[in-house]
C-alpha cells in the first residue's frame, strides 16, 4: 500500500522528534514538531462518529514520538489516519528546488478533446476545467442531488477513459487511493492535488502520477490557529504556500 510506502520513506526523518502541538478543526488536522515541521491534512469531520469523545487518546498526544504517529496513517480511524498524514507531511514536505508555484490548472495543459475526471470534487480546479472541455466525469462518495456528479462505484467504469485525472490526496486518509490508480493507468496527466498532498515523488511516480500540487506550512504557528478556529484552504492562504511537483 501506497501509506505503507510513506512511513517507511519518513520514518528515518522522524528520528527522535516528539508531537509539538496538534489542533484537530472542523477543516484540517495539524501537526506541529519537535523539530519545526508543520504539516495538514484534511479532517473527515462526517466520519467522527457520534459520541462526545472522538479521539480516545486526547490530552495525552503532545510528546508522542513522531515516528509512532506516522503509523496512525493506517488507521480506520479517520482522525487517527489524518493525524498520521499529517505528522508525514511535517517530516516530508519542505522547499525543493524543483518545485514551483504555477496554477495547478496550467500545469495540467487539459485539452478540448480530453476527457477529464476528478475523484473528489475540488471545486476551484472543476470551475476552471469547465471552461477548458465539456467531457468531465466527477466522482463523490456522497452526490447532492443536481450536481452531475458520479457515484464511487462508478469509478471502474468512467475513470479509465479519462486523459487527464485529479485526484484528492484525501484518498490517503480513507484509504482509496491503491484501488483509484488501478483505473488511471491510461491517463496521460494524474495530477495527486490538496494540502493533504505528501510532496515525495520517490513514493507516487512508480504508481503513475506525474504532478503532485501540495501546501508547505510556511508559518506554522498561524496555521495552528486557523485549524484550530475551523478554517479551511482558503483561510490558510496566509499561513501557506501552494507547491507543485512535476514528476518524471
Amino acid at each position: 500500500m501506497i501509506i505503507d510506502e510513506l512511513i517507511n520513506i519518513v520514518e528515518p526523518k522522524a528520528g527522535s522528534q516528539t508531537i509539538k502541538d496538534i489542533r484537530i478543526g472542523l477543516g484540517y488536522t495539524c501537526v506541529e514538531l519537535s523539530g519545526g515541521g508543520c504539516g495538514l491534512a484534511y479532517t473527515f469531520r462526517k466520519d467522527t462518529g457520534h459520541t462526545c469523545s472522538v479521539l480516545g487518546a486526547a490530552g495525552t498526544l503532545l510528546g508522542t514520538p513522531a515516528a509512532e504517529m506516522i503509523t496512525w496513517a493506517k488507521s480506520n480511524n479517520r482522525i487517527r489516519a489524518a493525524l498520521g498524514l499529517a505528522t508525514i507531511n511535517a517530516l516530508i514536505n519542505g522547499k525543493s528546488p524543483d518545485m514551483t508555484s504555477a496554477n495547478v490548472v496550467d500545469a495540467l495543459e487539459v485539452r478540448e478533446h480530453d476527457v477529464f475526471g476528478m475523484v473528489g470534487a475540488f471545486r476551484p480546479i472543476l470551475k476552471e476545467i469547465k471552461t477548458q472541455t465539456s467531457k468531465i466525469y466527477v466522482f463523490e462518495k456522497e452526490i447532492e442531488e443536481g450536481s452531475g456528479f458520479y457515484p464511487s462505484e462508478d469509478i471502474p467504469r468512467y475513470l479509465p477513459r479519462c486523459d487527464v485525472i485529479v485526484l484528492t490526496a484525501t484518498s490517503l486518509i480513507n484509504h482509496s487511493i491503491d484501488e483509484v490508480l488501478e483505473h488511471c493507468q491510461g491517463a496521460r496527466e494524474v495530477c495527486l492535488v490538496g494540502p493533504s498532498t505528501p510532496m515525495c515523488p520517490t513514493v507516487f511516480a512508480p504508481h503513475g502520477i506525474t504532478l503532485l500540487a501540495g501546501s508547505l506550512v510556511m508559518r506554522p504557528a498561524l496555521a495552528l490557529e486557523i485549524v484550530s478556529q475551523g478554517g479551511g484552504t482558503r483561510n490558510l492562504r496566509p499561513a501557506i504556500e501552494h507547491v507543485l511537483l512535476r514528476l518524471s
